[in-house]
């Protein structure tokens, strides 16, 4: 994003934006105007939350689609972020905010730095790889599935196909032995997340609800990220955790069983986190009989082999 002539000229595939920029509101309506502009560059709508004199902008969505962010629609959005620098108290903003363009041979990925009173977007190139790919969604929703269904079709047809299941779990006494497990009776471990997270259970249908909020260490300022980040030293697993915490990403929910064996997985967004004190998220896990432990992990359990 430094030079629009040095790569693609043509519009990327999908656009992904994260991280948060934050400071002191000098200009309340020049700041919401400047948001209003910003989110209408073509990288998607951007969140704004004021408390105290303190504002915080965060994307709405991570990740949409790149047809309108061509070069020219990128000048428009680096312009929109120096009108947002424009109404903060000078030397206030603190910024990790960044975007990655994936084009279809290319990889841009930009850092916007806060230097003075101008926002200075850091750019490298690489060639895209099939991970790159495999994160942009097909946007055809009408595909063909197999068996001549359509995609809408399964997707009226998955409400009654679970009522059904349920009904067959329920005859079987299935459900009877999912809730042997007691949410209430199982241990909780935040892992590498320490106080920056913490989490209720409660069971619910035979699953387990897990509702995770801010704990009591949860770091609200970009600097008070790179303070928990060096606090952290060498330790990668708590230095990632931070990391995660820090610009709202997804981590792993997990139920273990006494021999520390993960029973069941899922993932939870952390990214609501980011604008209020006051966010839950929620993951659901099926129950176990055999269950142990909640635990929150960076890493995805291995594949049984």
């Amino acid at each position: 994003m430094n030079d629009p002539t040095d790569g693609p000229q043509g519009a990327p595939v999908a656009v992904f934006i994260e991280g948060i920029l934050d400071g002191r509101v000098a200009d309340g309506a020049r700041l919401s105007e400047a948001t209003r502009n910003l989110g209408t560059t073509g990288a998607g709508p951007f969140k704004l939350e004021v408390q105290g004199g303190r504002f915080t902008l965060l994307p709405v969505e991570t990740m949409v689609a790149g047809a309108s962010f061509d070069a020219a629609a990128q000048g428009r959005f680096l312009s929109a972020l120096h009108d947002v620098l424009a109404a903060a108290v000078p030397g206030s903003v603190e910024a990790n905010l960044r975007c990655r363009l994936v084009y279809a041979d290319e990889v841009a990925e930009t850092l916007f730095v806060v230097r003075g009173e101008q926002i200075e977007p850091l750019t490298r190139r690489r060639p895209a790889t099939a991970a790159d790919r495999g994160n942009v969604p097909a946007g055809q929703d009408a595909t063909t599935l197999p068996f001549g269904l359509r995609r809408k079709e399964i997707l009226w047809l998955a409400p009654v196909l679970l009522l059904l299941g349920v009904f067959f779990l329920w005859q079987g006494g299935w459900i009877d032995r999912v809730l042997t497990a007691r949410a209430e009776d199982l241990a909780r471990d935040t892992g590498a997340f320490g106080a920056t997270l913490a989490f209720d259970v409660e069971r619910s249908w035979g699953n387990y609800k897990v509702v995770l909020r801010r704990g009591a260490d949860y770091p609200t300022t970009p600097s008070a990220i790179e303070a928990a980040k060096a606090a952290a030293k060498d330790d990668l697993v708590r230095t990632t955790a931070i990391g995660l915490v820090g610009d709202g990403r997804e981590l792993f929910v997990q139920l273990l069983a006494d021999d520390g064996k993960v029973l069941a997985e899922t993932t939870a967004d952390l990214r609501p986190l980011l604008a209020s004190d006051t966010a839950r998220v929620e993951a659901t896990l099926p129950g176990q009989m055999g269950a142990a432990t909640f635990r929150l992990s960076v890493t995805k359990a291995p594949r049984p082999q």
